[in-house]
C-alpha cells in the first residue's frame, strides 16, 4: 500500500489552502508579531466620521508644519529626482557633526529613528538568547522589534510613570545586550536628570549598549552633553529624528550619534542610500532655519500650558511634559477616545501601550487645541453620562 501524500491527507482543504502548505514557513516569532499596540487598537476607520476634517493629535507631529526653507529645498531637489541620493548622506552627516561639535564618522544616517533602532538589533543582538532591557512603559517599537528579533525582551519596572534607572540596572543580566531608554519618554513625557543618566551609562558592563532614544530631545531646555560623554567612553548610541522639531515626518529621516567604532557598525549593516535625496536637502535646510525651530519650541511650550491648564480646568490627573505631547488620565478613557474619533478628533489610546485609563495628547496648533477642548467634555460625558464634568 502506497502512503498517502500531504495532498491526499489535507482533503478537505481548498487549492489555495494546499498550495500555501508547501511554501516555505515563516519564523514562527514572525507570526506572533502583535502590532495593536503601536496602532490603533480597533479599526478607527469604522468610527472617522466623514464629512469633518480631521484634527491629528494622535502622532506627535509638529503642527507648524516644515521650515520654509525646507519646503524650498524639496521643490528644488525634487528635480533631481531621477538622481540616486548623496551615498550614506555624507553631505548631511558633516553639517550635523558640525552642529554637534562631533566627528562625521560618528553619524549615521537613518530612514527615521525607527531604522536605526532595527539596525541595532542587527549589529548587537547575535542570537535568541540574548536579552534587552525595556523601561515598563515606553515606546512599543522596542517590544516589537525584540519580538521580530525572536529575542528575550525584560521590562523594568517604573517609578511614578518615570524611568527608574536602578530598575533598569538590576534587569541587566549576563545575557543583555542593549538597554532601550527614551529621554524624554513616550509616551509618559517624563525625563531622566542629566547626570544620573550619564552616570548610568558609564557604569554598565562592557558588554552592554545604551540606546539613547532622543526623538523628543529637542525640546529639553537643558539636554545632556552626549557629544562628551561619548568622547570619555560612554556606550551611548543617541537616536534623533527630523520628524519632531523639525516637522519632517513624511520624508523619513533621521541620525545615530555615537562613537566612532559603534556608527562604523551600524553603517555597515544599513542598506546603501537608505534615505533619500529630498530627505537630505530638507533635513539640512532645517538645521539652517533657526527662527523656524526656535518657533517651534516656543508653541510646543505654549500648548503644552493649555494641555495642562485645560486638563485641570477639567478635573483631570496628567503628567507634567518635557515632550510635544501631555498624556493625562480620564475613567472609560477608551471610549472617551471613540467619542472623540467620531467628532474628528484624534488622539492616542494607551490601553494597549498597558495603560489603561489614559490618552496620550500631541500639542497641536491653537485652532487644533480649541476643537479638542471643544470636543471632550460631550465626549466624557458620552462616555460616563453620570460623570460630572467641570467647565
Amino acid at each position: 500500500m502506497q502512503p498517502s501524500s500531504n495532498a491526499d491527507q489535507r482533503g478537505g482543504e481548498s487549492e489555495a489552502e494546499k498550495v500555501a502548505g508547501l511554501l516555505p514557513q515563516p519564523n514562527p516569532w514572525i507570526l506572533q508579531l502583535h502590532f495593536t499596540s503601536y496602532r490603533e487598537l480597533c479599526p478607527i476607520q469604522d468610527l472617522l466620521p466623514r464629512d469633518l476634517p480631521l484634527v491629528r493629535l494622535d502622532a506627535n507631529e509638529n503642527g507648524l508644519g516644515p521650515s520654509p526653507l525646507a519646503l524650498e529645498a524639496i521643490r528644488r531637489a525634487a528635480e533631481e529626482s531621477h538622481r540616486y541620493p548623496d551615498i550614506a548622506g555624507e553631505g548631511l552627516r558633516a553639517l550635523i557633526a558640525s552642529e554637534l561639535g562631533a566627528s562625521p564618522e560618528q553619524i549615521v544616517l537613518g530612514n527615521g529613528s525607527t531604522e536605526l533602532l532595527e539596525l541595532l538589533f542587527h549589529v548587537y543582538v547575535r542570537s535568541r538568547q540574548e536579552e534587552v532591557v525595556v523601561p515598563r512603559y515606553s515606546f512599543p517599537l522596542y517590544e516589537i522589534l525584540a519580538q521580530r528579533f525572536g529575542c528575550r525582551l525584560r521590562l523594568a519596572p517604573d517609578r511614578n510613570f518615570s524611568v527608574d534607572l536602578e530598575s533598569l540596572r538590576r534587569a541587566i543580566t549576563p545575557r543583555t545586550r542593549l538597554v532601550f531608554l527614551a529621554n524624554p519618554n513616550n509616551p509618559t513625557g517624563t525625563r531622566v536628570d542629566n547626570a544620573a543618566l550619564l552616570d548610568f551609562a558609564k557604569s554598565l558592563p562592557p558588554r552592554v549598549l545604551l540606546a539613547l532614544d532622543e526623538a523628543y530631545a529637542d525640546f529639553l531646555e537643558h539636554p545632556p552633553d552626549l557629544v562628551a560623554a561619548i568622547r570619555d567612553g560612554a556606550p551611548i548610541v543617541a537616536l534623533r529624528t527630523f520628524s519632531k522639531l523639525h516637522s519632517l515626518a513624511s520624508l523619513r529621516i533621521g541620525y545615530a550619534l555615537a562613537p566612532r567604532e559603534i556608527a562604523r557598525a551600524i553603517q555597515k549593516a544599513s542598506l546603501p542610500t537608505n534615505t533619500n535625496g529630498l530627505a537630505h536637502e530638507a533635513a539640512t535646510a532645517a538645521l539652517r532655519d533657526g527662527p523656524h525651530q526656535k518657533q517651534s519650541k516656543e508653541n510646543v511650550r505654549v500648548g503644552r500650558l493649555r494641555l495642562e491648564r485645560g486638563f485641570e480646568e477639567l478635573g483631570l490627573d496628567w503628567l507634567p511634559s518635557s515632550a510635544n505631547f501631555v498624556m493625562v488620565r480620564i475613567p472609560q478613557a477608551e471610549e472617551v477616545w471613540k467619542a472623540l474619533v467620531r467628532r474628528g478628533v484624534l488622539v492616542r489610546s494607551l490601553e494597549g501601550w498597558g495603560l489603561p485609563g489614559w490618552l496620550r495628547v500631541t500639542v497641536g496648533s491653537p485652532e487644533e487645541l480649541l476643537q479638542f477642548f471643544g470636543g471632550l467634555p460631550a465626549a466624557i460625558r458620552e462616555a460616563l453620562p453620570r460623570q460630572r464634568v467641570l467647565v
